[in-house]
């Protein structure tokens, strides 16, 4: 997840950069957002009791990410979104955990790894093990491996963002925006000028 919130930081810092204002996240029309609360309470819960709570709190969990996503579809990013969540459902379906490359935290600087309820190291036997956290990202007292889904993840969430804010594309030239509106009005005003 911290790539994503990397990734967002970076998106939200584009946008602003490139003409996006926070207060358009107001109307960006996203429908469901009560989904997507939903989905985090069910993940925190069933990671905090753990036991049968756990793979419960994570399926409803995807069920209210899926609802959101179909909700959303059109919207710039959320087809990466549900691309990303789809691949990181399939591997973990299929293998119970999210399987990780031995390969990929060595990479990114790891020298050890505890399994959780939620990853185990890939073996030979594993299925499907390049969609498992096979992407090494060697940041400074941050490495991690991700999966490709969580790529895709963090690609459609900035995407997400970007558009949300309303960033252009293009850097303002103007070093100082609205002054020529200013200069203009002053003009009206005071024809002397």
């Amino acid at each position: 997840m911290l790539l994503v919130l990397l990734v967002m930081v970076l998106a939200a810092g584009a946008a602003l950069l490139t003409g996006g204002r926070l207060v358009s996240l107001a109307d960006n029309g996203l429908s469901g957002l009560h989904w997507l609360v939903a989905a985090a309470i069910g993940q925190l819960l069933g990671s905090i009791t753990g036991g049968i709570a756990y793979p419960v709190g994570l399926i409803g969990s995807a069920v209210c990410i899926a609802v959101f996503l179909r909700q959303n579809l059109r919207r710039p990013g959320v087809a990466l979104l549900a691309l990303g969540f789809t691949a990181n459902a399939v591997v973990v379906v299929l293998n119970g955990a999210m399987p990780v490359s031995r390969g990929a935290l060595a990479q990114a600087g790891l020298r050890t790894f505890v399994e959780d309820p939620r990853h185990e190291l890939s073996t030979p036997s594993t299925l499907l093990p390049w969609l498992g956290d096979v992407v090494p990202v060697a940041l400074p007292w941050l490495g991690q491996a991700v999966s490709p889904g969580d790529v895709l993840i963090a690609a459609g969430a900035g995407l997400l963002l970007y558009a949300g804010l309303g960033g252009t594309g293009r850097v303002p030239t103007d070093p100082t925006p609205g002054w020529s509106d200013l200069e203009a009005k002053t003009a009206r005003d005071d024809p002397a000028l």
